[in-house]
């Protein structure tokens, strides 16, 4: 438990907070103090127990044990709707706005302003207005959410939740979504809440990020609270060391090398160009190639091709295109112009079913509802891309289900239950194992990989880097769609992209981290 500030009551008190599901101690005796206008940052692996511990906190779970209280009196929220009447405000990775409904409307959806029965647009404009300006920010209030960037979505958010009298705000990967230039934006209105009085927890795998805006570090690991120390005074290695259990070398800091060192294994460094080019070499026919590809919203001429055993990145802004390219060449989205190869042969149809019969897998970068279906098991998500072999006749076998599910269980390390347990019920990371491994049962040629290690922790981070290592190694071909340079520059080409076109291609020897971010526009 952190050292109290003084004599202030704090804004939020958690004691002894304990949290089971039937036999799995999930949570075990969390404390934590937060005063107004402090950050806590919340650091752990996924499975650590942040999200179980951020559940309970804002009113969706109630804990097993342990007691709540806010200015010091005690607190049973028994709903979210009830945490939010006390001032707990969540902001959560996936960013939650109704599309149609203009920037006013989901401002202020809780408690629409009215004359009588009819809503009261002036009204509602003006109060929308006030909010975002006092935020700093200048918004289009009338314009549909659906027109809104990432960050701009977060500051409506930021706005309802102030609006609403928060004073705790919990923001779960703020910065998931962003490009520097939004996370340096957000960064100055996190510091304006705390002047302001504004309480906030803070959930990032960026441990950089948890230095810049914190006052207080909590470590949690396996649901258990290893220590709270003031930011100040606790060097990055050692918060690394805590989280993971183990000294880390060289990790999660910044660095030129196109490489990734391994926090787990010191003497090994992530680099997907290190395998598939002697065995597969560079004048190899493309497994994927890419020709000539425009849609008439924001792609424009887009050439590229991956070959046998190799890998490729591409890498730009949120906002250059890259999100749309991934789409199209999946088929989730259409274009005007341009062609898809797999393996030489041109396809007639660009569509998922046709895209996973060439031996196409896709890892979105959405994995809850994208990638997996929460409500079903392991086996069946990772049998869902290969029905032909486990339901050749439409009757699933179900013994041979199991036997696969079982085998990537334990090749991808993913922490479960076993094969039967909900896919919803697992950590972020370990959920995208599943999402990549229900493509490698099904002996994919081709994976299309977009955002892959977004919002997971380190560990996990390992495994997924291993397997696609391996993938390579056998002759499988990777396309990497990553805003994280550092990842990008694993790959053996990385391509660039700006205002939805490419704008420089490299070679993995032939460039730097410097080189790549000076074309970031």
């Amino acid at each position: 438990m952190q050292e109290a500030t003084g004599l202030r009551t704090p804004a939020l008190t958690l004691r002894g907070i304990s949290k089971n599901y039937a036999d799995v101690q999930v949570l075990t005796n969390i404390d934590l103090d937060i005063h107004a206008g402090e950050a806590v940052g919340l650091l752990g692996q996924n499975g650590a127990g942040k999200s179980t511990l951020i559940k309970i906190i804002s009113g969706v779970e109630k804990p097993s044990q342990g007691l709540i209280s806010l200015d010091g009196a005690p607190a049973d929220f028994r709903s979210t709707h009830e945490a939010q009447i006390a001032g707990i405000a969540t902001i959560h990775q996936e960013i939650i706005l109704v599309p149609q409904m203009s920037v006013a409307e989901n401002l202020c959806l809780s408690d629409l302003p009215r004359k009588g029965t009819v809503l009261d647009r002036r009204a509602l404009y003006q109060e929308a207005s006030q909010a975002i300006k006092a935020l700093g920010f200048d918004l289009d209030v009338r314009a549909p959410a659906d027109q809104l960037t990432a960050a701009q979505k977060q500051v409506v958010l930021i706005a309802k939740a102030l609006r609403q009298k928060a004073k705790i705000l919990l923001l779960d990967e703020p910065t998931a979504t962003l490009p520097a230039p939004d996370v340096t934006k957000l960064f100055e209105l996190l510091r304006k809440l705390k002047q302001e009085g504004t309480g906030i927890i803070y959930i990032s795998h960026r441990i950089d990020e948890m230095y810049e805006i914190c006052d207080h570090i909590m470590v949690l690991r396996d649901g258990k609270q290893v220590m709270t120390e003031k930011t100040a005074f606790l060097p990055r290695q050692e918060a690394v060391r805590k989280m993971l259990g183990t000294d880390p070398v060289g990790a999660l800091q910044p660095r030129q090398e196109p490489v990734l060192e391994s926090p787990l294994e010191p003497s090994r460094k992530w680099n997907f160009a290190q395998v598939g080019r002697e065995r597969y070499p560079e004048d190899a026919p493309p497994a994927f190639e890419v020709r000539n590809l425009t849609d008439q919203e924001l792609l424009d001429d887009i050439t590229l091709r991956v070959r046998p055993g190799e890998s490729i990145a591409v890498t730009g802004l949120v906002g250059s295109g890259q999100a749309e390219l991934a789409a199209c060449l999946f088929g989730d989205r259409k274009f005007s112009s341009g062609h898809i190869y797999v393996d030489g042969k041109r396809l007639r149809a660009v569509h998922p079913r046709t895209l996973i019969a060439a031996g196409v897998g896709w890892v979105p970068d959405d994995r809850k509802t994208q990638g997996l279906v929460l409500s079903m098991d392991l086996s069946e998500n990772f049998s869902m891309a290969n029905l032909r072999k486990i339901a050749p006749r439409g009757w699933v076998k179900r013994k041979l289900e199991k036997r696969i599910a079982d085998e990537a269980i334990k090749t991808l390390k993913v922490k479960c239950q076993g094969s039967g347990q909900q896919v919803g019920r697992l950590s972020g990371g370990n959920q995208q194992k599943v999402v990549v491994g229900k493509w490698l049962t099904a002996e994919a040629k081709v994976l299309l990989l977009s955002e892959p290690t977004r919002g997971i922790d380190v560990a996990a981070r390992e495994d997924i880097y291993k397997e696609i290592n391996e993938f390579l190694a056998t002759g499988g071909a990777v396309i990497v769609f990553s805003s994280e340079i550092e990842e990008a520059l694993m790959c053996h080409r990385i391509y660039v992209m700006g205002s939805g076109a490419v704008v420089a291609e490299f070679d993995q020897h032939e460039t730097d981290l410097n080189q790549v971010m000076s074309l970031l526009r």
